[in-house]
């Protein structure tokens, strides 16, 4: 008897529920069948791919990568490029000399003010969903790595019971013969130009004691001579627009540095599956073993209602439904410009906006990243700990994981920052001050005061914490791409391995060196 469709309105429903929904990531590494001849060398090889269970709550990656997703990583890549850094920088040069020519008024520092409150909020709108996408794909990626290091345990055990083992002296040369790379150094991303050197040199002095200091010295200084200047509007747009030129260079050198990461992680993770496959290959062919890669689910935590909530939001913000919000919102202040006659208070409407909505994003952005961290930082361990037992029952040496020295106090000060921004709490404070601004702007009825009220706190406490959490999120960028590249040396180092202990040569496959340094080619050719 087949089940009753639910009403429309139930659907209606179950769709205003969808967004921020916890999903399990299920997944299993595409299977090689090896299905031998006659002959040890003719061999024939049926790939099957991943197989998952038609159920709509578990994440599937094939069916999550939309236009809307890939669109998103152009825009990224553009937003970090050296072309947009110098487009940028002729934008500012042109803004400042029309600001000299014509004596810098106010409307040419609201222009400078509303360009950053719109860059920060795009932004965030756009890294809302990558960073979700990011995630899902990291840990379905994790979830097909330890289906196949499951495998890997069985046929290696197998191998291990039917071959001769190595001597200590073997042992010992397999330790000493590391496999080559070429992926470059994990912990200072690798530069292609001159403007990644910069970048890395900024993303380093921002994120910096002294910086904070400055920039605290500078807000001081500021309220200092608030008396002086009648705590007028022009002593408010003096604060906005320098923190908007700081806000506009800094994203530039960040999204830089987010570009090259992520293209190291990509890098890795190609060179990762090429390994993988060819192990399987070898392990399978010599044991004869064609039982599939088992399936392995990785369930969601569970969440109150508050990161519920923010999960929801975040989800509605990185959708269409975001992007079509805003659309709505600068066409509606384009059409009111002819009404209040283009003056200051029809410039600052779009800052004010903006601002105030990009100030919640940006809170919201960051507590989704530190909480999806720690959920990757866990299945990354579980992944290590599954190889390690591997290594220990060969009695393999295991490649040393990268050691990092002791963290600086700022490095301290950042990380507590960022255990503070993954709470909900942080999340309330930015809604409080956000009413509580909008309650403030309102009793002014919304004159240019009132608004400069609503910019510059906000602007105040962005400009703070990029500069407090840039370590952070540096760190934990560092900590992914050595947990990465570790993850590459450990698969080398076992098809080394086992090609010594089989007697197997790279025929049936590609050899690690030209495995990196085809992809790395490719990758410089895209």
């Amino acid at each position: 008897m087949e089940s009753e469709k639910p009403s429309i309105f139930r659907r209606f429903a179950n769709y205003l529920r969808s967004p921020g929904r916890q999903f399990a990531v299920q997944s299993a590494a595409p299977t090689q069948f090896v299905q031998k001849g006659m002959e040890s060398s003719d061999c024939e090889i049926n790939v099957v791919g991943a197989d998952i269970p038609n159920n709509i709550s578990i994440y599937n990656e094939a069916n999550r990568r939309t236009w809307g997703a890939r669109f998103f990583d152009i825009i990224t890549e553009i937003a970090g490029s050296s072309f947009m850094f110098i487009l940028t920088c002729i934008i500012l040069v042109v803004w400042a000399v029309i600001g000299g020519v014509l004596k810098a008024p106010d409307e040419w520092q609201i222009v400078m003010q509303d360009g950053s409150s719109i860059q920060c909020y795009i932004s965030d709108t756009l890294l809302m969903r990558q960073q979700q996408n990011h995630s899902n794909r990291l840990l379905t990626i994790i979830a097909q790595l330890r289906s196949r290091t499951s495998t890997f345990d069985r046929l290696i055990k197998k191998t291990y019971n039917n071959h001769p083992k190595l001597t200590p002296c073997e042992l010992k040369e397999l330790a000493e013969r590391m496999p080559e790379d070429n992926v470059g150094d994990a912990v200072k991303l690798p530069t292609e130009n001159f403007f990644d050197v910069c970048c890395n040199y900024a993303s380093d002095a921002v994120g910096s004691l002294t910086s904070l200091a400055i920039y605290s010295a500078g807000v001081i200084a500021w309220i200092g001579v608030g008396h002086n200047l009648g705590w007028s509007d022009e002593w408010q747009l003096y604060i906005n627009t320098g923190v908007a030129v700081e806000l506009t260079f800094t994203s530039m050198f960040l999204q830089n540095t987010r570009r090259r990461h992520m293209r190291y992680l990509e890098r890795c993770l190609k060179n990762i599956q090429e390994s993988d496959v060819e192990l399987e290959l070898v392990l399978r062919r010599t044991t004869e073993d064609n039982t599939p890669n088992p399936i392995v689910s990785i369930a969601p935590k569970p969440v109150g209602r508050g990161i519920r909530a923010i999960d929801y939001y975040g989800d509605v913000i990185g959708t269409g439904i975001g992007a079509f919000i805003s659309v709505c919102v600068f066409i509606v202040w384009f059409a009111i410009g002819t009404p209040m006659n283009w003056d200051d208070n029809w410039w600052l409407i779009i800052g004010t906006y903006t601002g105030l909505v990009g100030f919640v994003d940006g809170f919201v952005l960051r507590n989704v990243y530190f909480r999806q961290d720690n959920v990757l930082d866990e299945q990354f361990d579980a992944l290590i700990d599954n190889d390690k037992a591997i290594f220990q029952f060969l009695n393999l040496y295991l490649p040393e994981q990268n050691v990092f020295a002791k963290k600086t106090f700022s490095q301290r000060i950042s990380t507590r920052m960022g255990d503070i921004c993954a709470t909900p709490l942080a999340v309330l404070f930015s809604l409080v001050v956000v009413i509580g601004l909008i309650c403030v702007a309102c009793g002014m009825k919304w004159n240019v005061t009132g608004q400069l009220l609503c910019n510059t706190p906000t602007m105040i406490i962005e400009g703070f914490l990029l500069i407090v959490l840039l370590q952070a999120h540096n760190m934990s960028n560092t900590v992914r791409r050595v947990q990465m590249k570790d993850i590459l040396v450990r698969r080398l180092c076992l098809l080394g391995y086992v090609r010594m202990v089989t007697g197997t040569d790279s025929r049936l496959g590609i050899n690690e060196k030209q495995i990196l340094e085809e992809n790395y080619t490719s990758e410089k050719k895209n």
